[in-house]
């Protein structure tokens, strides 16, 4: 953006006084980023510009900036400023809810974000303030990555060295990341957007993907708009690419303190208790009847979770993928806890392709941060047809079992009811190699290695088929081996560690969590691996 080529800049010799008052008055130029029009186009779109952001998502005041005086600048022949356009990139230091937190965003006014030749890395600042001092890092991105005019300026077209990238799989192994993709993302700022723990989009406003519809347009003769190819539609909903949705800024913001608040600073530490103010000892009437006594007729999981934890609260993620597995977290007599339920509205809680990868990342994500797993098991197996095995259910499920079987956080288990075969397997894995695996159940409770319909209907195929009546045949055999089905019987094995009165849930879960915490305190100083998306 132009400047009063008539402002004569500081020069040596000159008072310090009139040095602060050209750095103030360059400040005040990076604070008008892309100019009023852009600002304003930026507005009329319903999006806030980077500095609103950060005000926005952070506690008041709290924001250091770094790196305010960078950016395209020109000086006359007498040494005096003449031209200032900011770096497209805003990061400082900030903190949320009272917390240090490393925070940058694409500035979306100057170059639409791209890095031309006013950009700012976020590597400059950001991410090693994150990793050196230990603290989450939050990106804000809109941007549109690497632009054609910058190989015109330089006068070639770089070989990609991949150097950016070490450093973002370094802060997926140490610290929290989380992602807010605000708008248009494409090429670098899109990879940086899915290089978090947790990436959230605004519905109708934000879109990611490698390269935009121009691009694919000319490259594969494929006509899309920015919504259809990349929208919520397509990230949050069918491919799972994005975590979760927002219908606001300010609602993305929220989920993103939210999601901060259940972890540690860093994969070294254990995440601090909070007083919720809900006693551990207090017994849901509901949880008693909330399984309905017809095994064929569902019920409502996340009430059946929200009637445990603290206060009723969860925060979900990938609630709108995979949706038959239920991910999220919450806080059990103050203590930040992973939940894993199933939904047996969705594919009866069957685990497909899509569920296995959901839980294996799940898991992995708890096993960083040091978080206790809490799981609701409603499991009759993988799900079967051409089409899970199209999309290699079973591969997909054995990579979650190994993921499971890898992690060393502890866990408890209730089964509320269907335990069925290797995918309820891959379940019961969690840190079962390292030390007990803590199985409680319900008296709505059943399991085996394959659900007794379909059991029958293989293991005595002949024998019905030779039946006078073949259908009133197999229902005597499955009505035969029901009576076998009982939880009781599997709780004089020691299958579990005892049936439950389901009131008494959220009495033993908070107990659990409380005696894990000092198992949790020498997990924490563990070797990690980064989080893979």
């Amino acid at each position: 953006m132009p400047v009063n080529p008539t402002r004569e800049t500081w020069k040596p010799g000159m008072p310090w006084e009139r040095a602060v008052e050209d750095i103030d008055y360059i400040h005040s130029l990076a604070k008008e980023m892309g100019g009023p029009e852009r600002i304003e186009r930026q507005h009329s779109g319903g999006r806030y510009t980077v500095r609103e952001r950060i005000e926005m998502i952070s506690d008041p005041g709290s924001f250091i900036e770094a790196g305010p005086l960078v950016g395209a600048v020109e000086y006359d022949e007498d040494g005096n400023l003449s031209g200032f356009t900011p770096g497209a990139y805003v990061m400082g230091l900030t903190e949320i809810d009272g917390r240090p937190v490393a925070i940058g965003g694409d500035d979306f006014t100057i170059s639409g974000g791209s890095p031309h030749n006013v950009h700012k890395s976020s590597r400059q600042f950001t991410q090693p303030l994150a990793l050196q001092y230990g603290i989450p890092y939050v990106q804000l991105v809109e941007g549109v990555g690497h632009s054609s005019k910058s190989d015109e300026a330089a006068g070639h077209m770089g070989l990609p060295s991949g150097e950016q990238w070490w450093q973002g799989v370094e802060l997926m192994r140490r610290v929290p990341v989380a992602a807010g993709v605000m708008g248009s993302v494409a090429g670098a700022p899109a990879a940086y957007a899915l290089m978090s723990h947790f990436t959230v989009m605004v519905k109708g406003q934000s879109q990611i993907f490698p390269s935009g519809p121009p691009v694919v347009r000319r490259a594969i003769g494929e006509t899309l708009d920015k919504e259809q190819l990349g929208g919520h539609q397509m990230h949050v909903h069918d491919s799972g690419q994005v975590d979760n949705e927002a219908e606001s800024e300010e609602e993305a913001f929220e989920q993103i303190k939210k999601f901060l608040s259940y972890l540690p600073n860093t994969t070294n530490d254990v995440a601090p208790r909070v007083e919720t103010g809900d006693p551990p000892d207090r017994r849901p009437e509901e949880l008693l009847n909330i399984i309905p006594p017809n095994r064929r007729r569902s019920y409502d999981p996340r009430k059946l979770i929200r009637l445990v934890v603290d206060n009723g609260e969860f925060f979900e993620m990938r609630q709108h993928w995979a949706g038959a597995l239920i991910t999220g977290f919450a806080r059990l007599d103050g203590y930040s806890v992973g939940i894993i339920g199933s939904d047996p509205v969705k594919l009866a809680g069957a685990m497909d392709g899509d569920g296995a990868d959901k839980y294996a990342h799940f898991v992995d994500l708890c096993d960083a941060f040091n978080l206790p797993v809490v799981i609701f098991l409603d499991m009759p197996g993988f799900m079967l047809g051409s089409h899970a095995e199209r999309k290699a259910t079973m591969r997909r499920g054995i990579r979650a079992m190994i993921a499971a079987a890898e992690a060393q956080v502890p866990t408890v288990e209730f089964n509320v009811r269907k335990a069925y075969g290797v995918a309820a397997d891959a379940v019961h894995s969690i840190s079962r190699p390292n030390g007990l695996n803590l199985r409680f159940g319900w008296p709505a409770g059943e399991w085996g290695g394959i659900p007794i319909e379909g059991g029958v209907a293989a293991a005595y195929r002949r024998e019905i088929e030779n039946a006078p009546d073949p259908e009133a045949h197999r229902e005597m055999i499955e009505n035969r081996l029901l009576k076998l089905r009982s939880p009781f019987r599997a709780a004089h094995k020691g299958d579990v560690i005892d049936l439950i009165d389901p009131r008494d849930t959220r009495r033993l879960a908070c107990k659990f969590v409380k005696l894990a915490q000092p198992a949790l305190a020498k997990l924490a100083q563990r070797p990690k691996r980064a989080v893979r998306p």
